[in-house]
């Protein structure tokens, strides 16, 4: 994660802007009195609101957690599958 000043933020907007959004970085612009924000690309907050969603669905943590700890032997090859469902 990146730190910047509301000065330099402000000076160097369009150069944060390219860094968070090709390298997915954070950054986060403390104003002098100590207040502080966090920049991050849309594809991040996207990405936290999906983990937000899933998260909220009763016993989804779980059954991912048990999804990953199976074998991929065990998986369908991703060719076998209709995703025509």
């Amino acid at each position: 994660m990146q730190y910047a000043t509301v000065e330099s933020a402000q000076k160097e907007l369009n150069s944060i802007i390219d860094n968070i959004t090709q390298f997915n970085e954070t950054v986060t612009i403390v104003s002098n009195d100590k207040k502080a924000i966090v920049l991050l690309s849309v594809e991040e907050w996207n990405g936290i609101q999906e983990t937000l969603y899933l998260q909220s669905i009763p016993g989804m943590t779980q059954s991912i957690k048990e999804a990953a700890s199976e074998p991929l032997e065990l998986g369908i090859d991703a060719a076998r599958v209709d995703w025509n469902v």
